[in-house]
């Protein structure tokens, strides 16, 4: 015992059952010769744990704290804490800051990365750069030991920009600031075989004269406008303005993808730019502002502290800044907390502030994270096979402006098993604010706003897969979810809840989700889905210019259909039986909702997958935009699925838009107008004379020609005929792939109604038919009504569709609307099809909300003004006489949701840091495709 009392202060008293034990004082200002008392301190945070270490084993049983005094301190090497620093439930090691009672407001900050200071002017200057830019300064690094690339460097802990072309643009800091691939653009979804993935062309006026090009990164967003990636430059040929880059990418950088150069000495030339020559050690900086008094740093660690099989440890106040990666990394621990701690300025493409891999029961509480280049904080833990949740917690946070480097940077990143998010506040993301891979999570209390800044197809929460889900989504608060896409577009393809990719099991219920920018929620291919007693407000954006927001809906359902050519299905189905086999190793897991039912069973007798989702007791309001539809609903069966018992109110005064076209009774028989209706058989020289010509008078093939396409009028009973064509297939063709035939055109009165209705009968044929009535003039191609038929081999199908022909001030028309064409074209490889019994009636409508009705879509909902206490407000708590709660809706406690005040918390109350809802003008496009 003596010999501890030299090496720290330690004492024993009980206050409340708690033993207190060692404690070891830390200050930039202590020498790790000194004892590690508060009047001896030790200098580093290295030198504290190994005194922890030998406190701990001398009283194994009493709790240890590392007291950090207020100051920098910065370190050269990751700080490791391991199995033989933990502590016990009863007797925790703490490392916290020490606050000093004449600076309070001053915290204890962790600095991974080294100080240049000695700069001098330089002669460099570059051909772009402002004659009145100022000075350009460089530093040597020998003096500091620093010989590897770094990709930061930080002016007075702020991240200054990494020379680039081209430069920032301030005025349009998401949209501004890129070169585009050269090239005409092509269709996103559409493959190219042997498409290289490790090159980018430059256009020509982005053409650039570099001395050393390896030197270089590349930012660049490839094909998908779902993620970046930054790869270095292995070589550059001006000749043909090719950049060939050290890897593939997961990608091809396609035509007019956007991008950046990163790295380059001679696009140093704008202040605040920087850049390194590795070779020589040197760093060159044009600063925005003098260096008199600043401090530049530069990171020299990829962490700054790492917990590795420790457990019961607490970190708490500290400040963490400049590293390469992450400021703390916790692996394979038990009960580790981190908590009220700052972290920002730091951190490159990969990486995150804080970093949960594996182990159980930790939490990181109270934390502020701002300005990093991953991820807020990622949790990857636990064991979905066996449903070992990890019980990790992440609680009270502020995550802003993350993804600086990584745009697939996400506020909350989850890959795991029983991990809880709550009462977190996020905003300014370039995509999510959560991503939820993994199982049996919970997301809850949440304030999600303003993000998907530089992406598309994406929400504010983001999760799916067909092992992922069984997740509890409630009383979050959603709001502005931006989207841009990749033609330079903003307030594009962005949702509040998106359930992706066969998302199975969710529990959706309690949340406000409002102004997003395409509807509330999106459900690709889901299953199983129960989303309950929400509100669904003002989605699709109150935006009236519909030139800036396009078409906008309240919540989307899009299924994947068994069509053997169906990209989605035919991709993912090996995956999908992987992971299920996978899954079903524990038999428990066949009792979780959607489970029983295997991949290759999930297909619905019409060929569609989704299936058990149900959509009920939320309120659907939208009164700023009345015209915006309601739900879309593509490839999914709604006796399969149900929405209903919702209330709905878009203002009133226009009718609920659906999509759905439906009648109430015929008016009177138009089929005499069909041309050729009965398919008489064509004369053998008007065939020779017009190779677009079928074997029946007034039929045509549909503009791509098949040599295997083949067609004759057959006899049928009753003195009918029925043409019959032949399946072909060409996959090489850009749009019309199959055999399609087509009627002549002929007039339909504006501002009517129609039923047009139909025969069909495949042969030893597969895949699915489709039927549409198609204007085809003056530049316009318009399907005013299309109806999918499924092929059952043998059995004939009966097709109608209803459909309405737009006269002027209607919402669809179109002054170039003309007479219309019967498309059908027959999906299949195979077999032969016959169409016959062409009926045409003019209708009296059903309103696109009573065709939903008929449809079998929210058949007890109500259509009524919810309620609010004070919508425009934000004040969504129901009057006492609401519509909503004799619905059964039950109230969200708005009260709760977001940060608290808490003794753990880092800052309070918050002040949210300025952002594109300070700064709408930040939100511009750029005319990428003029």
């Amino acid at each position: 015992m003596n010999r501890l009392c030299c090496l720290v202060v330690f004492y024993v008293l009980t206050l409340g059952g708690m033993v207190y034990g060692a404690e070891i004082h830390v200050s930039p200002e202590g020498s790790d010769e000194n004892p590690g008392t508060g009047a001896a301190p030790v200098r580093t945070l290295v030198k504290a744990r190994d005194l922890a270490r030998a406190a701990r084993r001398a009283e194994p049983n009493h709790p240890i704290q590392i007291l950090l005094h207020p100051g920098i301190y910065r370190v050269s090497k990751t700080v490791v804490f391991t199995r033989e620093d933990s502590g016990t439930a009863e007797a925790p090691l703490t490392i916290r800051a020490w606050k000093d009672p004449q600076h309070p407001d001053d915290w204890p900050k962790l600095v991974g990365g080294v100080v240049v200071d000695n700069w001098r002017p330089s002669d460099f200057r570059t051909q772009t750069m402002a004659a009145d830019a100022g000075p350009v300064y460089e530093a040597d690094l020998k003096p500091l030991g620093v010989d590897g690339k770094f990709r930061q460097l930080f002016l007075d802990g702020t991240r200054q920009v990494w020379a680039r072309y081209p430069n920032i643009d301030p005025a349009r800091p998401y949209s501004g600031g890129w070169a585009y691939v050269d090239g005409e653009r092509m269709p996103m979804y559409n493959d190219v075989d042997g498409e290289p993935t490790d090159t980018v062309v430059m256009r020509d006026q982005d053409m650039r004269r570099w001395s050393r090009p390896t030197d270089g990164e590349v930012c660049i967003f490839p094909r998908y406008n779902w993620w970046n990636r930054i790869e270095k430059i292995k070589q550059f040929d001006p000749a043909s303005r090719t950049i060939t880059l050290t890897r593939g990418m997961p990608y091809a950088a396609r035509p007019k993808d956007r991008y950046a150069v990163f790295g380059m000495k001679e696009e140093l030339d704008v202040p605040g730019e920087w850049c390194q020559d590795v070779e020589s050690q040197k760093v060159y900086f044009l600063p925005p502002r003098s260096l008199d008094g600043a401090v530049v740093t530069v990171p020299t660690v990829d962490t700054i502290v790492q917990f590795d099989k420790a457990s019961h440890i607490v970190m708490r106040g500290l400040e963490f800044s400049c590293a390469e990666k992450q400021a703390i990394i916790l692996s394979h621990c038990e009960q580790v907390v981190i908590e009220k701690s700052l972290i920002h300025d730091l951190g490159y493409f990969s990486g995150a502030g804080i970093t949960i891999r594996q182990g159980h029961h930790c939490t990181v509480r109270g934390c502020d994270l701002w300005n990093l280049g991953g991820h807020g904080v990622a949790v990857y833990a636990g064991d979905t096979v066996k449903m070992d949740k990890s019980n990790h917690v992440v609680d009270n946070c502020y995550i802003h402006h993350v993804g600086q480097f990584n745009r697939h940077g996400i506020g909350l990143m989850l890959h795991s098993c029983g991990v809880k998010l709550s009462h977190n506040l996020i905003h300014d993301m370039p995509r999510c604010g959560v991503f939820y891979g993994g199982v049996l999570n919970t997301l809850e209390y949440n304030r999600i706003r303003h993000c998907n800044l530089e992406m598309e197809d994406t929400g504010l929460t983001y999760g799916g897969g067909w092992t992922g889900g069984w997740t509890t989504i409630r009383y979050n608060h959603c709001t502005d979810s931006i989207g841009f896409n990749n033609h330079g577009k903003f307030f594009v393809f962005a949702w509040g809840i998106y359930l992706d990719e066969s998302g199975c099991g969710y529990d959706v219920y309690g949340n406000i989700v409002e102004r997003c920018q395409v509807g509330a929620m999106h459900l690709h291919n889901a299953r199983e889905n129960h989303i309950y007693n929400n509100i669904f407000a003002e989605n699709g954006c109150s935006d009236p210019d519909p030139k800036r927001f396009g078409s906008t809906r309240q919540m989307s359902l899009q299924g994947w259909t068994d069509d053997p050519n169906g990209k989605f299905l035919s991709d993912r189905e090996p995956k999908m039986l992987k992971a299920y086999n996978r899954l079903v190793e524990n038999p428990e897991w066949k009792k979780m909702r959607g489970m029983s039912v295997p991949p290759k069973q999930t297909i619905l007798p019409d060929g569609t997958v989704m299936r058990g989702n149900r959509i009920e007791r939320n309120i659907f309001y939208y009164p700023k935009q009345p015209k915006s539809d309601y739900i879309r609903i593509s490839n999914c069966n709604l006796r399969a699925n149900t929405i209903d018992h919702n209330i709905l109110w878009n203002g009133g005064q226009q009718p609920i838009y659906t999509g759905f076209k439906g009648y109430k009774q015929v008016v009177s028989d138009k089929t005499a107008s069909i041309p050729h209706r009965d398919f008489p058989a064509a004369a053998d020289q008007l065939i020779q004379q017009d190779a677009s010509q079928t074997a029946a008078q007034g039929w045509y093939w549909y503009q791509k020609q098949f040599p295997e396409m083949q067609s004759q009028v057959v006899a049928l009973d009753g003195g009918q005929h029925a043409l019959r064509i032949t399946a072909a297939h060409n996959p090489k063709q850009k749009y019309i792939q199959y055999a399609a035939v087509r009627s002549e055109r002929f007039a339909f009165e504006p501002g009517k109604d129609y039923r047009l209705s139909l025969k069909l009968l495949p042969q030893e044929a597969g895949g699915r038919i489709s039927v549409q009535l198609v204007s085809e003039t003056n530049g316009l191609w318009r399907a005013l009504g299309t109806e999918y038929v499924k092929v059952r081999n043998g059995e004939p199908a009966a097709c109608e569709l209803a459909f309405h022909y737009p006269t002027e001030g209607e919402k669809d028309y179109d002054k170039r609307l003309g007479d219309l064409m019967i498309l059908i074209q027959f999906r299949s490889e195979t077999g032969t099809l016959e169409i016959s019994d062409l009926k045409l009636e003019e209708v009296l409508p059903a309103s696109e909300w009573e065709a939903w009705q008929q449809a079998g879509g929210d058949v007890h909902s109500v259509v009524a003004d919810p309620m609010f206490v004070d919508a425009e407000q934000g004040d969504f708590r129901l009057k006492p006489n609401s519509p909503a709660l004799k619905l059964g809706f039950e109230p969200i406690p708005f009260d709760k949701i977001g940060p608290y005040e808490d003794d753990a918390r880092a800052t309070w109350p918050i002040r949210e840091a300025e952002g594109v809802r300070e700064h709408p003008e930040w939100l511009q496009d750029v005319s990428i495709d003029e």
